[in-house]
């Protein structure tokens, strides 16, 4: 399985890398593949389009975006699962809305806020 990540973190620190190890905790044979670090800070609109660019070219799996001016409140997190069976995970903040149209709508979503595998 494959599992995507673009967010606004940069590269500066070790943000990226601890989603990265995350992941790797959670789901040990998944193939994480990085799509941007470099999404301007709190971009929604910026890091939508990156993510709506780049999904063609990735194979279905999940791809996790994060870039939220609101990180840490309760904003609600999602897992989408798109048409095409893509599962998109991030903020409900429009972040994901250009994505999930590419990826053929949205056929399930999955209030994820209070998942045991959420941190």
């Amino acid at each position: 399985m494959i599992v995507t990540l673009l967010t606004d973190y940069g590269s500066d620190d070790e943000f990226a890398g601890v989603c990265r190890g995350v992941i790797a905790g959670i789901a040990p044979d998944a193939q994480i593949v990085d799509i941007t670090h470099g999404v301007p800070r709190h971009g929604i609109r910026e890091g939508a389009l990156a993510l709506r660019n780049a999904l063609p070219y990735f194979p279905v799996g999940v791809h996790v975006a994060i870039v939220d001016p609101q990180v840490g409140t309760e904003r609600r997190a999602v897992a989408l699962r798109c048409a095409d069976d893509r599962v998109l995970v991030g903020p409900d903040n429009g972040l994901l809305s250009l994505a999930w149209e590419r990826a053929g709508g949205v056929v399930e979503a999955v209030d994820i806020t209070r998942s045991p595998f959420r941190l």
